[in-house]
């Protein structure tokens, strides 16, 4: 299996083949509502296929012509296997480590089961630091596959990430400003994915009532809010953390979970953006602030990335 920031082959002991449970992506299938909306069952990571003049890279998605972001906030795999290459490079483990008092749930870096929720508990310094890291491997790997290694080369490309700005963040999410008939949907959740349901949750019932909760509730026919922020949930489905970075539906640009699950670092110190799971529905707007003072269990990040050809004049 191969990191969907970087392209490398994941390193043993992480990743998605530690995880035996039930699939994040079949666990909430959203249905058609309003006519013109997207919806489906959460697709699972995939190759990011840009149309522009960016080169493709893992996980960017374009949103103009020399930008392109992140489709998914970055998930705690992928946190492991920066955090693992660090550490073979010399890199002492606790200046890489979430800060065990900022997550949500003590095991929620380390547990399997929250591979794909997105990475939290990190400080600013940290998410830039990942940033410059992906930058580099990236920059090595696709000048490898276009066989140009020598970075004098006229055809060498150089790949930046960082975290966006807040305009350009906003005109990402800009994509996400549906109708509120496209924000509210039918759902239906899985009953086989009771267990899932009580880990995520954190609920004290046991796993034969849930599936019966979660039958009865289905057949109540429910709409849901596609975003994920503090709504009024039954309670396998209120949340302890936040999720599964690619629940959906994206937005029309591919970009999941642009609103709620975890709000998201950018350029400007002391700002997050997008709102999270613990927050009201209006905190988790385009245009909406957070603020971040700090490691906390509910503020991430994902990355945009600007390629340059530092040698074509």
């Amino acid at each position: 299996m191969y990191s969907t920031t970087t392209a490398q082959r994941l390193l043993p002991g992480t990743g998605a083949g530690t995880y035996k449970g039930y699939p994040d992506d079949r666990v909430l299938e959203f249905r058609p509502g309003a006519a013109g909306c997207a919806t489906g069952r959460v697709q699972p990571p995939r190759k990011a296929t840009p149309q522009s003049d960016l080169p493709i890279m893992p996980g960017i998605v374009a949103v103009s012509g020399t930008l392109g972001i992140d489709e998914a906030e970055i998930p705690n795999q992928e946190w492991q296997q920066y955090q693992r290459h660090q550490e073979q490079a010399g890199v002492k483990a606790d200046l890489l480590l979430p800060a065990a008092a900022a997550l949500p749930v003590p095991d929620y870096y380390t547990d399997p089961f929250y591979r794909y929720y997105p990475v939290v508990g990190i400080s600013r310094e940290q998410a830039l630091a990942f940033c410059r890291w992906r930058g580099r491997v990236v920059t090595r790997l696709l000048n490898e596959s276009q066989h140009t290694p020598d970075s004098l080369s006229a055809n060498y490309i150089r790949c930046e990430f960082r975290l966006p700005t807040e305009a350009e963040w906003e005109q990402a999410a800009a994509y996400s400003t549906t109708t509120a008939a496209c924000q509210e949907l039918p759902v239906h959740a899985a009953p086989d994915a009771a267990a899932y349901l009580k880990r995520r949750s954190g609920s004290g019932q046991d796993v034969t009532r849930i599936k019966a909760d979660i039958e009865a509730y289905n057949r109540r026919q429910p709409v849901r809010s596609v975003i994920n922020y503090q709504q009024a949930d039954p309670y396998f489905l209120q949340l302890a953390t936040p999720v599964y970075v690619y629940q959906g539906p994206p937005n029309v640009a591919g970009l999941y979970q642009m609103l709620g699950n975890a709000a998201e670092m950018v350029q400007e110190p002391g700002i997050t953006k997008g709102g999270s799971y613990r927050d009201p529905l209006d905190a988790c707007t385009p245009k909406a602030r957070g603020s971040f003072s700090g490691p906390a269990p509910t503020v991430g990040f994902r990355c945009v990335a600007v390629v340059s050809r530092p040698n074509r004049r």
